[in-house]
């Protein structure tokens, strides 16, 4: 198979998991006026970036990436599954990321399966691991021969295309404006991508205290769009 057509099927935005039902927390920022147009959507998308992403799922894509460059020892995907959990405080984000790697892990086995990607679907259904798309993702790019570079850089460039599309739907931004934030951004994913191998472990779970409480208060919205 071809390792760069693999990454732009599982990165595309219609890829069958549901992602576009999510918006972690940024629907209760919208609806609060604090992020409004394009100028606060690209501020906002640089920080979650910068000060989120990059401590967090990022993190999380990164350490099991080592994991499966040791072999894919079941019981440390295993353990480092229950860490992410701890690490995620607000209960629809945990749940979001569950939801999104059950759902990347079952489509992805009707490609062609792949013994650590059955393994840890096999475990979330057990109930031995809660389930963490980072990790899902992870695990099936690095089995497909993608570079991490590469597989890393999809990741962010998703979480940001994630973050472009609802607040063209939510602000809303134009389809031009969300371009422009999508290609000025690039330098910043190349970046954190660079400075990923390294980050300070202990630094791994950085907590975003308001952006954990956008997404408690989300539950709570009058009305919403998106589940988290």
């Amino acid at each position: 198979m071809n390792p760069l057509l693999t990454l732009l099927q599982i990165n595309d935005s219609v890829f069958p998991i549901g992602s576009f039902t999510h918006s972690y927390g940024l629907e209760t920022y919208i609806h609060k006026g604090i992020v409004h147009d394009s100028k606060s959507t690209e501020a906002y998308a640089e920080k979650m970036l910068r000060y989120n992403f990059f401590y967090n799922d990022a993190a999380f894509f990164y350490e099991t990436w080592k994991i499966c460059d040791k072999k894919a020892l079941k019981q440390k995907l295993i353990e480092l599954d229950s860490f992410i959990t701890s690490l995620k405080s607000p209960y629809e984000i945990r749940e979001a990321s569950k939801k999104l790697a059950i759902r990347f892990l079952k489509v992805v086995e009707n490609f062609q399966s792949v013994r650590r990607c059955k393994t840890y679907l096999e475990a979330i259904q057990a109930g031995e691991a809660h389930g963490h798309y980072a990790m899902a993702f992870a695990m099936y790019a690095h089995a497909q021969n993608i570079t991490l570079e590469d597989a890393l850089s999809a990741f962010y460039y998703n979480s940001l295309n994630g973050i472009v599309t609802n607040c063209a739907k939510l602000v809303p931004i134009s389809q031009m404006d969300g371009q422009k934030i999508l290609f000025k951004l690039q330098s910043l994913i190349k970046e954190l991508v660079d400075k990923q191998s390294d980050m300070d472990t202990d630094m791994i779970g950085n907590c975003c205290v308001v952006q954990d409480i956008r997404c408690m208060q989300h539950e709570k919205l009058y009305t919403r769009i998106y589940i988290s």
